[in-house]
């Protein structure tokens, strides 16, 4: 392929399908060239670029308690020319099949939704940001399949530790935090979309940039309905009750 890296699939394969982790995800370094990286990350737009769509800093008249400070461009029109060159690289058949083998599913598609998909495009996350954890959408909202596998790319150079912006994965109750994927320049993390994927990124220090693209499978036994993500508390969360209020309501929302 043109700007993704050849790959250890073998390697890959083995880390997503470890049967320790409590849903199945991998970290791939150095996946993108490192010409195309660099592109990619210097073509981003400025902070007040008018094409940045801005996520919600309130709910229903409430402060946020489960995303602030995020901004996104899904558009293909919009997004710079080089990023938009990458995620169509990873919507490639040429990649499905690759992910197809990693993953074992067969059916695995990309989401032609707007042409680059309902969950795909440039993403950042200002000082002070977060997205507390969750699981993602389960049922695309227009073409009615399964979202099934969600990869995220980490594109700040200077990264530090000091800047934070870790996605966290936590296990399927809730309990305990079981890793902290740091956000390293030319990282991606790749994971399956299943009930209780839990993960967020509840701490940005730093200015922060990804992208993704999420995958699809159209199968006839899946019956979810959920087209949002739920949000989940961890332990010791703070606002128990206004987001005993808020959480139903927001993963019940249509506006997609």
């Amino acid at each position: 392929m043109k700007y993704i890296n050849n790959l250890n699939i073998e390697k890959i394969k083995s880390s997503f399908n470890d049967p320790k982790k409590p849903y199945r995800y991998v970290v791939i370094d150095d996946f993108l060239t490192t010409e195309t990286c660099r592109k990619f990350s210097e073509s981003y737009p400025d902070i007040d670029d008018k094409n940045w769509y801005r996520f919600r800093d309130t709910f229903h008249g409430e402060d946020n308690v489960f995303e602030k400070g995020m901004m996104g461009i899904s558009n293909k029109e919009q997004l710079p020319p080089m990023c938009l060159e990458v995620i169509n690289e990873l919507n490639s058949q040429n990649f499905i099949n690759i992910l197809k083998n990693i993953t074992g599913l067969e059916g695995l598609t990309n989401d032609t939704h707007n042409d680059i998909g309902q969950w795909a495009g440039i993403r950042a996350m200002l000082p002070g940001a977060y997205q507390s954890i969750h699981s993602d959408a389960r049922k695309h909202p227009h073409l009615g399949t399964e979202k099934r596998i969600t990869l995220v790319g980490y594109v700040n150079k200077e990264w530090t530790e000091k800047d934070s912006g870790y996605t966290e994965v936590w296990n399927d109750n809730m309990t305990e935090c079981i890793d902290k994927v740091a956000p390293k320049y030319n990282r991606v993390l790749i994971f399956e979309n299943t009930e209780k994927s839990y993960h967020g990124v509840p701490e940005v220090k730093n200015y922060r940039k990804t992208f993704l693209t999420s995958y699809l499978l159209d199968t006839k036994t899946f019956n979810e309905t959920r087209p949002k993500a739920r949000f989940v508390k961890r332990p010791n969360e703070k606002n128990v009750k206004l987001w005993d209020k808020l959480s139903k309501i927001r993963e019940n929302l249509n506006d997609y």
